[in-house]
């Protein structure tokens, strides 16, 4: 695969993550009543997400770091939840993405911060190297941790022989319900 392509591929997958949606299990839910603090946080919410931080594993120089947008989450319940975006990309490309997101797993780390973990599927665009720019479709993993309103996403996209240059990242958020 060419450079290109493994820079777009790398960006894609930064550009598709999104916080996932965490709950406990369905019986530790019927056991246990919420605290009303947790209730409120526990079904929709409405979050605005920044573009991303990313640093390559591999041949970082050729890549842009500094990855500017914007996009939202919306949260329709404890699991599941729907994202959509712009971006531009680290190899210097305009990026749009929609994706669907199940987070099955996840804790609380105290009263008001919760870990997610799961995965999202979606498509996105923008990469010349792949189907010339137009949408193709993108499964990625999640890691979030929200503490009240505010958190950050998390996402490390492997190496792939010399076809994807890995890549930590880092998108921050807002909840504004």
């Amino acid at each position: 695969m060419k450079k290109p392509a493994a820079a777009a591929l790398s960006a894609l997958m930064l550009g598709l993550f999104s916080a996932p949606v965490l709950s406990a299990s369905t019986a530790e839910a019927a056991e246990a009543p919420a605290a009303p603090a947790a209730q409120a946080d526990a079904g929709r919410q409405l979050w605005i997400t920044s573009g991303f931080l990313s640093y390559h594993t591999r041949h970082a120089d050729r890549y842009r770091s500094a990855n500017t947008g914007i996009g939202a989450e919306w949260h329709l319940s404890e699991r599941w939840q729907l994202n959509a975006g712009h971006y531009t990309n680290s190899v210097n490309g305009s990026s749009n993405y929609l994706q669907a997101g199940w987070a099955p797993l996840g804790m609380q780390l105290g009263a008001n911060t919760r870990l997610r973990l799961g995965a999202s599927l979606g498509v996105v665009n923008g990469y010349k190297s792949v189907r010339d720019g137009g949408y193709f479709p993108t499964l990625v993993p999640m890691l979030a941790i929200e503490h009240r309103r505010v958190g950050v996403n998390l996402v490390y996209i492997p190496s792939l022989d010399d076809r994807v240059d890995g890549a930590l990242a880092v998108q921050f958020k807002a909840r504004l319900f």
